[in-house]
């Protein structure tokens, strides 16, 4: 009984991990304040973002996955610094649509080319962080005064970050289990084939799921320019182990087909209380990867066992 229960909520498993790890970080620091629980929601923001981009592209199966997110997050935190200055709306579009070129541009290859998704974005994540390189110092890389100001506020007690990171979850969520494309999307990433008999245009679906998750990274790259005050190379990296950590823990799995909105969520508070644990324990930033990468490697292979057991 009770493992069916965590089978059908996968969610418990973040949100269990995200307890203890408080309990260590009390701890470890002798204080209880809900503010660490305000700030680790606010840290987790981009984190998040990305993996619940990984999290889209991911549950197209085949075993896809995006290793440009970071990337792209850098390009757009770029853009959108550098056109707020002109025009704020237009800066944030700027942005976004930058980042869905991206995914696109990965679907397109990974579909039409046969290039397996994994080889496909580390290649063209290094030819992004290269234009980064070749435009950043032609670019303004401090963003909008009034916007910055308006993603540090509060509103009634939450970090305004954690509100937008609140609506986009709940938009996905619709977008997911609510509609026909989120049924398509789930259907393709559990057999292909076998969607693809029943009518369903999966080249379309997938695709889709590369572009929406490269416009969410680029989104990720706006708040995240705005947060820290600036752009600045390769300002993504430490973004990229947790969000894929976040989105395997969360409940999504490495096959595909399978998608949890509120355990990716769970996931990237779980793995911001981590860091910050680990900083209070005053580890090494070598010794913290070290963790981390661990971490990750024992959670894919969790996932990877519990598909395989269901097939």
């Amino acid at each position: 009984m009770i493992k069916k229960t965590l089978n059908r909520y996968e969610f418990i498993w973040p949100l269990l991990g995200s307890i203890v790890l408080w309990v260590l970080i009390v701890t470890v620091s002798g204080k209880f304040s809900m503010n660490q629980l305000f700030s680790s929601g606010k840290l987790a923001t981009f984190a998040l973002l990305l993996a619940l981009a990984q999290m889209i592209v991911v549950t197209g199966g085949d075993g896809a996955i995006d290793l440009s997110q970071t990337y792209i997050l850098t390009l757009c935190a770029y853009v959108s610094s550098d056109l707020m200055n002109t025009n704020i709306f237009l800066g944030l579009l700027a942005a976004v649509l930058v980042g869905a070129l991206c995914g696109l541009a990965n679907g397109l290859i990974n579909i039409y080319l046969k290039v397996p998704a994994m080889i496909t974005t580390l290649a063209t994540g290094y030819i992004i962080f290269t234009i980064v390189l070749l435009a950043a110092p032609k670019m303004k890389t401090l963003p909008n005064a009034d916007f910055v100001a308006f993603i540090n506020s509060n509103w009634k007690g939450f970090s305004m970050l954690t509100v937008i990171c609140i609506v986009v979850a709940v938009l996905l969520a619709a977008l997911l289990y609510k509609t026909k494309y989120g049924k398509q999307l789930h259907a393709a990433g559990q057999n292909r084939l076998a969607a693809k008999y029943t009518g369903i245009n999966v080249n379309f679906v997938v695709i889709a799921a590369f572009t929406l998750g490269g416009a969410l990274c680029g989104f990720a790259g706006v708040l995240c320019g705005a947060f820290i005050g600036g752009a600045f190379q390769d300002m993504g990296s430490t973004y990229f182990l947790p969000s894929i950590a976040a989105a395997f823990v969360g409940g999504t799995a490495a096959a595909g087909g399978k998608s949890n909105v509120a355990g990716v969520c769970l996931g990237a508070l779980m793995m911001s209380f981590m860091s910050t644990f680990l900083n209070a324990a005053h580890l090494s930033p070598g010794v913290q990867k070290l963790i981390l990468g661990t971490f990750l490697v024992l959670i894919l292979v969790a996932s990877v066992s519990n598909a395989t057991k269901k097939k």
